[in-house]
């Protein structure tokens, strides 16, 4: 499974949604309701251990993913600077 499918699957397992026409990877999860800061947080914890990355408390508060796209790139991101990239 590629990395955007497992982390669309993690977000729509933990916050009971679907991405479908009206929920894109665009969509701000925090505006339409679907997330909050205490979801965000077990999120993220869940995609640190599953790709092996370690997120320090700045990159926890600093920029806030609030779309599916915005946890991608930033996953992307952590990722390459891991293996040197």
């Amino acid at each position: 499974m590629e990395r955007k499918q497992y982390i669309q699957r993690l977000i729509e397992d933990q916050f009971l949604v679907e991405f479908d026409g009206e929920l894109t990877a665009e969509t701000d999860l925090f505006k339409t309701g679907v997330m909050d800061s205490f979801g965000y947080i077990q999120l993220l914890t869940a995609v640190e251990r599953e790709f092996s990355l370690q997120l320090t408390d700045e990159e926890f508060l600093r920029s806030i993913f609030s779309s599916l796209e915005a946890i991608d790139s930033f996953v992307a991101n952590k990722l390459a600077e891991r293996d040197g990239h």
